[in-house]
C-alpha cells in the first residue's frame, strides 16, 4: 500500500436496528465526514421498480443480492466511497449487514478499512424504536423488533458484527455515545496527533452533596462534563482528579462559548494553575454554565487545574482556542 493510501480511512458501521448507527452517522456529518448509506442503494432500486421503500426495503434488498450476488449492495456503494475519500480522506459507511460485505470492503480498502460494531441491549433498542414510532406496536402492520432482528441475522448481521475490530457500547446517554464516535473519527482524521496528548495537567474537581441530593446524581453531573472522573465521597462532597479536558473542550466548542471560557480561565489564572466553577444542574445534562455569582439552588462544581507542561496559556489555547468571526483559530 502506498503512502497516499495510508492517509485514507473508511469506517464501516454495523449494528442491529435501534442500536444507534444513524446517530454515529449524524456525528460524522457534524464533523464534515462524508457518510455513504448503503440503504440508499436499496431505496433507489425500490423507486426504479415503482415500489415504496418504506414497505419493500427488505424485500428489494434480498432481490438485489439474489440477482447480483451477496456483495451487490457493497459493490454499488464503492464509487460513492471513493468520491468521499477524494474529498475528505475519511468516509463513514452506514448499513453494512453481512460478512460478505465486510470482506468486499476489506478487499477494496485493506488496512484503511475499520469495522465498528454498535451494540445495545434489546430492551433499550425496543424503547428507542417505540419512541420513534417505528415498532409494530406503534406502526400497525409493520415488523416487530424481534422480526427485524431475525431478518438482519438472515442477511449475516451476526457474523459481520463478530468481525468488527472495534465495539462501541451504546448503553448510556446519547451525549456520551456521540463523544465516543467523535473520538474515533478524530483519530482517523489526525492519527498522528491523536496518539499523544498535547499537555500534561491535573484537574481537581469538588462538588458538595446536599442532604436533599442523591450522591449518584451529583456523580452524573460531574461525569457529564468530565467522563473520566472517578469520584470519591468524603465529608459531604465528591472529589475527583482527571488528567485531560478533552470533553470539556468538546462542549465549549459545541456550545460556541469559547470566548466566554477563555475569559473565565485567564481571569482565574494564578501561576501554574487556573480555576473555574460550573453549575451542577446544567452539568447533569452535559452543558457547561459558568458560575459568575449565584451558583443556583444545587450549587457548583469547582475545578482547579494545575498545569505541568507546556504552560497554562498553551493549555487554555488548546481547550478553548481564540475565535475569529465566531470560528476557532490556531495560535
Amino acid at each position: 500500500m502506498n503512502e497516499a493510501e495510508t492517509e485514507r480511512a473508511v469506517v464501516g458501521i454495523v449494528g442491529l436496528p435501534g442500536s444507534g448507527k444513524s446517530e454515529a452517522a449524524t456525528v460524522a456529518e457534524e464533523l464534515d465526514v462524508p457518510v455513504v448509506t448503503m440503504g440508499d442503494v436499496i431505496r433507489a432500486a425500490c423507486r426504479e421498480r415503482d415500489l415504496d421503500p418504506a414497505t419493500h426495503h427488505g424485500q428489494v434488498a434480498q432481490q438485489l443480492r439474489a440477482e447480483n450476488g451477496p456483495a451487490a449492495i457493497a459493490e454499488a456503494s464503492l464509487p460513492s466511497i471513493e468520491d468521499g475519500l477524494a474529498d475528505a480522506g475519511v468516509v463513514v459507511v452506514d448499513g453494512i449487514r453481512s460478512e460478505v460485505e465486510v470482506e468486499r470492503f476489506e478487499t477494496a480498502f485493506g488496512d484503511a478499512f475499520t469495522l465498528v460494531s454498535v451494540e445495545t441491549p434489546f430492551e433499550t433498542r425496543a424503547e428507542r424504536l417505540d419512541l420513534r414510532n417505528r415498532d409494530a406496536d406503534s406502526n400497525e402492520g409493520g415488523e416487530s423488533l424481534a422480526e427485524r432482528d431475525e431478518r438482519e441475522r438472515e442477511f449475516g448481521m451476526g457474523e459481520a458484527m463478530d468481525r468488527a475490530g472495534l465495539t462501541l457500547e451504546n448503553t448510556g446517554s446519547l451525549e456520551r455515545f456521540h463523544d465516543e464516535v467523535r473520538k474515533l473519527l478524530h483519530s482517523k482524521q489526525s492519527p498522528e496527533e491523536s496518539t499523544e496528548q498535547p499537555y500534561t495537567l491535573e484537574a481537581e474537581i469538588t462538588a458538595p452533596v446536599y442532604d436533599t441530593e442523591l450522591t449518584e446524581r451529583v456523580t452524573e453531573a460531574i461525569t457529564g462534563v468530565f467522563p473520566d472522573a472517578d469520584t470519591e465521597f468524603e465529608h459531604g462532597e465528591l472529589r475527583a482528579t482527571v488528567h485531560n479536558l478533552e470533553h470539556l473542550s468538546e462542549l465549549l466548542h459545541r456550545q460556541s462559548i469559547l470566548d466566554t471560557a477563555r475569559g473565565v480561565f485567564f481571569g482565574n489564572q494564578r501561576g501554574d494553575t487556573f480555576s473555574f466553577r460550573i453549575k451542577k444542574q446544567a452539568a447533569f445534562v452535559g452543558v457547561v454554565n459558568f458560575v459568575v455569582d449565584d451558583p443556583g439552588e444545587l450549587g457548583a462544581i469547582a475545578v482547579r487545574v494545575r498545569v505541568e507542561e507546556p504552560s497554562v496559556e498553551a493549555v487554555i489555547n488548546n481547550v478553548a482556542p481564540p475565535t475569529e468571526d465566531g470560528k476557532p483559530v490556531d495560535v
